[in-house]
């Protein structure tokens, strides 16, 4: 059984915690009953008919019914997620990054996923939270340069009538400048790497980077390289960009039952 490796639904670890799980299941599978992986890719996460298609495999309980009983999020994960079976326990990983095959097979194939954690790939960052932003470009896990300020944007106001209105188009406006000035530094800074990016992460505040993402018109352009999660950061300054790059490799780990 894997329940001694103490994996909590949804939690997230670190590339070097998920080398060491990989080979703790590499290890164990050689002398279970069985051992199976499947790579089910984000692409295939939102075409129903992959899914039925999984389902109608020569094992259907194998994986399907497994997974859905993960939770909901697992197979409808937008990078997709590799899910690995040794004896009746197991293990459904959502990797950082999108999988671009779908392979399933009757033994512990953890090559892919270990490659796609350890490539050198070129990462374009962006947060924002209303009055600061950081603007960074990772290679691989080194980060290559960043760009961190701050302007002022007003907070809330409680107050009715036309008080409330000029208040409104003030805060407008000095949201709208801030967006202005983080798309010229995100221009003058990812100008050097723009042809080789291969993902774009953004993060920060929900509504101020949605309504960034309108704003920009270099990540409309970037738009298919976009990756759908956002990095949780409280605060967008130079101390978060460090911690950035651990965030960006995580895994989230769901255990895996087949005992009903």
């Amino acid at each position: 059984m894997l329940t001694d490796l103490n994996i909590r639904a949804g939690q997230t670890v670190s590339v070097q915690r998920m080398d060491a799980l990989l080979t703790e299941l590499r290890t164990r599978s050689e002398t279970a009953a069985r051992a199976a992986t499947l790579y089910f890719p984000g692409e295939a996460a939102r075409d129903d008919s992959a899914i039925f298609a999984l389902s109608q495999d020569r094992n259907p309980d194998s994986w399907i019914t497994t997974l859905e009983r993960a939770g909901s999020r697992v197979l409808r994960s937008p990078t997709g997620v590799v899910a690995f079976r040794v004896g009746n326990a197991g293990l459904a990983v959502l990797p950082p990054f999108p999988l671009n095959d779908m392979w399933s097979g009757d033994i512990i194939y953890d090559w892919p996923l270990r490659m796609m954690l350890s490539a050198e790939l070129t990462i374009g960052v962006a947060l924002v939270r209303l009055g600061r932003y950081a603007v960074a470009v990772y290679e691989g896990q080194r980060l290559a340069v960043s760009k961190t300020d701050t302007r002022y944007v007003k907070g809330k106001h409680h107050a009715g009538g036309t008080s409330q209105r000029r208040f409104q188009r003030v805060r407008e406006n000095q949201i709208h400048r801030l967006y202005a000035e983080a798309s010229g530094v995100l221009d003058a800074q990812w100008r050097p790497w723009m042809h080789k990016l291969d993902y774009v992460v953004l993060g920060g505040e929900a509504a101020t980077v949605n309504g960034f993402l309108k704003e920009s018109q270099t990540l409309s352009r970037l738009s298919p390289i976009i990756l759908e999660r956002r990095l949780d950061v409280r605060e967008p300054n130079r101390a978060s960009l460090d911690e950035v790059v651990a965030m960006l490799y995580q895994c989230r780990l769901y255990p895996l039952s087949w005992d009903g």
